[in-house]
């Protein structure tokens, strides 16, 4: 039986020490972090966990770390984007084999795929393995930005149980929701909706859940979810605010880091917070001027993010 998937979910980094080898107690401390923060999901190996700097070895490693711990607690599903199919069944499979409750891939990046072989390469995962599928359109990281008709397409496919819009493009992502929900598609939509005009959209016409690399806004997320679910617009808002106030301070519209590139940005974050986030590895680079150090500590501060567990 399919387990749900929805609410505020955590894209996880993936802990190294700083000579660049895993850091397997962070890892496991961080899934116990997320777990008692009250995430509704977590995905490991993801854009935010530096899937492209591990070797395949490692990501089957530490998918399995993941999964093993966190158990049955929350849904935990494992990227598996790669440049080819036959990488990403690899991957599938070993998820398959740990337990974890689903896989989620991008198009292959690089290439700039057409429609229609993204089409070809989801509908090849779909029809060798039995795990659920989420499909993640993340035009930042891929090049390519998948069309409505093509996400509506796949959502189609039997084995795909959710699609995260990434885009960042507001009108487009409403329109696929609308267009899924016009065919009853049971197809779980994660996007961008903890700000106003997504807030709207989400108590007016529907929407699943945010998928948030690291988690800093954790409680803001979280609580904001369980006032929709429980019809409490006014807590909504009162959560929406908070966590909209952060996230720009940090983020730009375009998922750009204001500090740093982002993966090095939260990790930065993590550690001013004492949360096991680690260090990032090369190409990335590790943020430390003082200087901006200093300013992050100030926006997670004035937060309410002081307390090193962040419990909100």
């Amino acid at each position: 039986m399919k387990r749900a998937w929805k609410g505020y979910w955590v894209a996880s980094p993936t802990p190294f020490f700083e000579n660049g080898q895993i850091d397997e107690n962070g890892l496991t401390d961080l899934m116990e972090l997320y777990v008692s923060q009250g995430v509704h999901g977590i995905v490991v190996n993801g854009s935010t966990g530096e899937w492209c700097s591990q070797s395949t070895e490692e990501r089957i490693h530490i998918a399995h770390l993941a999964v093993s711990q966190v158990g049955n607690r929350v849904p935990v599903i494992v990227g598996i984007s790669t440049y080819t199919p036959e990488q990403s069944l690899e991957l599938a499979r070993s998820a398959l084999t740990s337990g974890a409750d689903g896989v989620m891939l991008t198009p292959p990046p690089y290439y700039h795929l057409r429609d229609d072989e993204i089409f070809d390469f989801y509908n090849y995962i779909n029809s060798h393995i039995s795990l659920p599928i989420m499909v993640y359109n993340w035009p930042r990281g891929v090049v390519t930005d998948m069309s409505e008709d093509l996400m509506v397409s796949l959502a189609r496919l039997t084995n795909v149980q959710g699609i995260k819009e990434s885009s960042g493009d507001e009108t487009k992502t409403y329109r696929v929701f609308e267009r899924l929900k016009r065919e009853e598609s049971p197809v779980s939509f994660f996007a961008r909706f903890i700000h106003p005009t997504g807030m709207k959209f989400l108590t007016d016409v529907g929407g699943d859940g945010n998928i948030d690399g690291g988690g800093l806004g954790v409680g803001f997320a979280v609580g904001f979810y369980e006032a929709f679910w429980r019809g409490q617009s006014d807590e909504m808002k009162k959560f929406s605010d908070s966590y909209t106030r952060l996230s720009q301070q940090l983020i730009t519209s375009d998922y750009s880091g204001i500090y740093a590139s982002p993966i090095s940005q939260l990790k930065a974050s993590m550690r001013i917070l004492q949360q096991p986030g680690g260090y990032v590895r090369p190409p990335l680079r590790e943020l430390r001027d003082a200087e901006r150090l200093e300013e992050i500590s100030g926006i997670l501060r004035v937060a309410g993010l002081s307390d090193p567990v962040a419990k909100i």
